[in-house]
């Protein structure tokens, strides 16, 4: 049995799509009954389950032999260190109480050790925590996500412009969710001597400029990009539903982001979903 948290998410979803599409058992856990419903009608057993419930976790793990994990974000309006530690910490303790083949670990490029980063310090404490556990494990980072740009790509699509943190300029691995699930799925079904750091990330660098071009072409209307600098980063997280701890965290990951190398050790995967193909899937153009 292959256990997938996050499957109602952009990655999760694709991997329990692949893991059912090579005719694997799957459990998909979701805290909703509705969802539920949809996950068995596709042929998935669905655990109805709380992230935050150790030992309700830990019951659905028994029957697992391998496990994808992902950390569920938690509510920007909430402060989002804590949340999404206090679920870190129930996963890994559901862990110690099971035995499993392999884990696939879902990360991300940048994590390091840190009490307010956002999910690099949280995604960096759950690899350490399941490294810790002895079980063979595939550790896999994902670069900058393309979907983070679908806010923006409404907005642009509306008004003909976005708002970016990141310098108009800069160029950045960037990838496509389904590209990370794919690979993802390929990891959880490969041989347990299959281990250790993989890197996903897109065909091609990208800026926020590039990304304006892309959209341009997709919704068909000019689009220009408006930086917003690094004094007004606080008050834009907060003018957008942000707690003022979580506005903190994001503005000082997204600090980290910018000022560090953007190269990532490990197994480099290269996805094949350029950003004009996923706008394209997004608007159905």
């Amino acid at each position: 049995m292959y256990v997938v948290l996050g499957a109602t998410g952009h990655v999760g979803s694709i991997v329990a799509d692949h893991l059912l599409d090579a005719q694997c058992p799957v459990t998909i856990v979701t805290r909703s009954r509705e969802k539920a419903v949809l996950w068995q009608q596709k042929g998935a057993v669905a655990a109805v389950a709380d992230i935050y419930d150790p030992a309700a976790l830990e019951d659905v793990f028994r029957k697992a032999s391998r496990v994808f994990l992902l950390n569920p974000p938690a509510r920007v309006s909430e402060d989002t260190d804590t949340v999404e530690r206090q679920s870190v910490g129930a996963i890994l303790t559901a862990l110690k109480g099971v035995q499993l083949e392999k884990i696939v670990v879902q990360s991300t490029y940048g994590a390091q050790p840190g009490p307010h980063c956002g999910d690099l310090g949280v995604l960096y404490e759950l690899e350490e925590g399941v490294r810790s556990l002895g079980v063979p494990t595939c550790f896999l980072r994902a670069a900058y996500y393309m979907s983070n740009w679908i806010f923006s790509a409404k907005q642009a699509r509306e008004t003909g412009e976005f708002s970016t943190l990141l310098p108009v300029g800069l160029k950045v691995p960037m990838v496509a969710p389904e590209d990370v699930g794919a690979l993802a799925a390929r990891l959880l079904m490969s041989e347990v001597t299959e281990t250790g750091l993989y890197a996903c990330e897109g065909p091609s660098l990208y800026a926020p400029q590039d990304v304006a071009t892309v959209l341009g072409h997709v919704v068909g209307r000019p689009v220009s990009v408006r930086e917003i600098p690094s004094a007004d980063w606080l008050a834009y997280y907060r003018e957008n539903g942000f707690s003022e701890q979580a506005a903190q965290s994001y503005a000082h990951m997204t600090k980290l982001f910018i000022s560090q190398p953007h190269e990532q050790a490990g197994i480099r995967c290269k996805g094949s979903t350029g950003l004009e193909a996923y706008f394209k899937g997004v608007f159905g153009a």
